[in-house]
């Protein structure tokens, strides 16, 4: 069994409060879950999103998004948020978390950057990884991760399942 495994989903779906569940579903298990799952907090009706990423053994939160201003149509990813992020994965790598999430292999990690080396060096460190990837970024995706990983649903409960499964070869 692959310590790696992806969620496939289609654009559009809301991945985030995917996630968030299932933080919530695998805490309630006693998990020491690590990573970072995104959370979109509305500043205004006229503004895009505020994003951040939750550190899940910290609880602290890095703003990821740059306020381009009213007139603005979307938003834009500020990389130096998300490098601010990287210390979620070092706390995970520290404190030897159970499992350590992802809340996306998005466009940053397609060009290869973003949380793409974190991601490497928690696999190198022997801890079992979930992340979910946007079905049109799974080229790059299978570029970074090779066969060696396991593709599953958008279903809470077959995602526990693998983790379960993982966790028992790992411990």
């Amino acid at each position: 069994m692959s310590f790696l495994a992806a969620i496939p989903y289609p654009g559009g779906f809301g991945i985030d409060g995917f996630m968030q569940g299932l933080v919530i579903r695998l805490r309630r298990r006693g998990l020491r879950l690590g990573g970072v799952v995104q959370h979109n907090d509305p500043l205004c009706a006229d503004r895009c999103m505020a994003m951040s990423l939750e550190d899940l053994g910290s609880g602290t939160r890095f703003p990821i998004s740059q306020d381009l201003g009213a007139a603005a149509q979307g938003c834009r990813l500020d990389a130096a948020g998300l490098a601010a992020a990287s210390a979620a994965f070092e706390g995970a790598l520290a404190t030897r978390a159970d499992l350590v999430l992802v809340n996306r292999f998005g466009k940053q990690e397609a060009l290869g950057e973003g949380l793409r080396g974190e991601v490497a060096k928690t696999l190198l460190a022997g801890l079992p990884v979930l992340i979910a990837v946007r079905r049109d970024f799974l080229p790059a995706w299978r570029d970074f991760a090779g066969d060696d990983w396991c593709e599953l649903p958008v279903d809470e409960a077959a995602v526990e399942r693998w983790v379960l499964d993982a966790l028992r070869i790992v411990a």
